[in-house]
């Protein structure tokens, strides 16, 4: 021993010297047990032990601490359930229509995991409207979902911008009543589905929604409100193209909707618009008996996200497969609301300081987030 401690230069490395503890440690302990007759008194020729095992010079390295593992945002648990919202799919049909097919597929797979209780399609199926190849892609794309209860508005795209150019025959032909006619959750239509609802059920909710398309006539909007009116117990939910603009200002159809079928309607309680670029929600308080108290709060929504990415980018994937999705959750008392694209893999778009440079940017937190909800359940 006093030969391998006679060499310091030999254990400088922390590999030897602790494999030298090792050794030194051992050869004390077996001293130690043969000799029990009398204590040891350190020696000069054992002291650079002592001192070794004393005063480690290198400290054990500190372990890595684990991530916690957190739980999926569309898991859904006993007493909740998601409503899934798709829009402005347009670029998806005309050039990327795997990107559409990619979107169904993954609400066809994980409609069980999510307790998917309701699909909505707020418009723009295709970009020309007068382009057959492009109503099959959106028709192979939504057939993926049609045992699933869905609905669909007709957007400026699906049937024409100008009120003098709208012609609803192509929708009709691949989208209209008798696409749905049948479906347990289909309750009916209007001008062959230019506007229809659909009787939902979920958690303790009875959900009534009500779909009205691009260019609103007053005999559509009579309807939509009629409509509501026939079914007062159920929680009503308005779902249409074109509400908003960018700055979550209500268009020239928005106001409208809201003068002639939102504040009449005392049981409308959600409002579902794609066409302009964001995603957020707008609540509105009103007063229906006209006493000055409000009586119910009316969630304004929009979720479009064609125009993500460079002008370039957006023509060519048309939004990158995101997602809106609602989870209700009645026992919170909450709706969380999130996005995803099962294209790219990834929640929440705006969530990249780099993408909040682009043209249409929009805030994270309208991706993301919570509300309380808004009916009675």
């Amino acid at each position: 021993m006093q030969l391998l401690y006679s060499q310091k230069t030999w254990y400088t490395t922390p590999m030897k010297r602790h494999f030298l503890i090792l050794i030194s440690v051992l050869f004390l302990l077996c001293g130690g047990c043969a000799r029990t007759d009398a204590p040891v008194s350190p020696t000069a020729e054992s002291s650079p032990i002592v001192e070794l095992l004393l005063a480690d010079p290198t400290p054990s390295p500190t372990p890595m601490p684990t991530n916690t593992p957190i739980p999926d945002a569309l898991n859904a648990d006993s007493g909740q359930y998601t409503i899934a919202w798709i829009s402005d799919t347009q670029y998806y049909s005309r050039k990327n229509n795997g990107v559409f097919e990619c979107m169904t597929q993954f609400l066809r797979d994980n409609a069980d995991r999510m307790r998917l209780a309701y699909i909505v399609h707020t418009g723009d199926l295709v970009h020309n409207r007068d382009v057959p190849e492009q109503w099959a892609v959106a028709d192979r794309a939504m057939q993926i979902i049609d045992d699933l209860p869905n609905g669909v508005a007709a957007g400026n795209h699906d049937v024409g911008t100008k009120p003098e150019d709208c012609d609803y025959s192509y929708f009709s032909r691949y989208f209209g009543e008798s696409r749905y006619a049948g479906k347990s959750w289909y309750g009916g239509s209007f001008e062959d589905n230019r506007g229809h609802f659909d009787l939902v059920s979920a958690g303790n909710t009875e959900f009534l929604f009500v779909y009205l398309g691009y260019q609103v006539t007053q005999a559509g909007m009579d309807w939509a409100r009629e409509t509501f009116a026939a079914y007062p117990d159920r929680v009503g939910v308005l779902a249409v193209h074109d509400y908003f603009y960018h700055d979550l200002s209500l268009t020239e159809q928005g106001q409208l909707l809201y003068d002639n079928v939102v504040k009449p309607s005392r049981n409308l309680y959600l409002v579902m618009c794609g066409h302009r670029y964001n995603c957020d929600r707008v609540p509105v308080e009103l007063d229906d008996d006209g006493d000055g108290v409000p009586d119910r709060t009316v969630l304004q929504m929009i979720a479009n996200y064609q125009a993500i990415g460079d002008a370039a980018a957006a023509e060519r994937t048309g939004g990158d497969g995101y997602i809106h999705f609602l989870q209700v959750d009645e026992n919170a008392d909450v709706i969380r609301y999130t996005s995803y694209s099962p294209y790219l893999d990834d929640y929440v778009y705006f969530d990249e300081p780099a993408h909040q440079m682009e043209k249409y940017a929009f805030s994270a937190e309208g991706e993301q987030g919570q509300v309380p909800i808004p009916w009675p359940h």
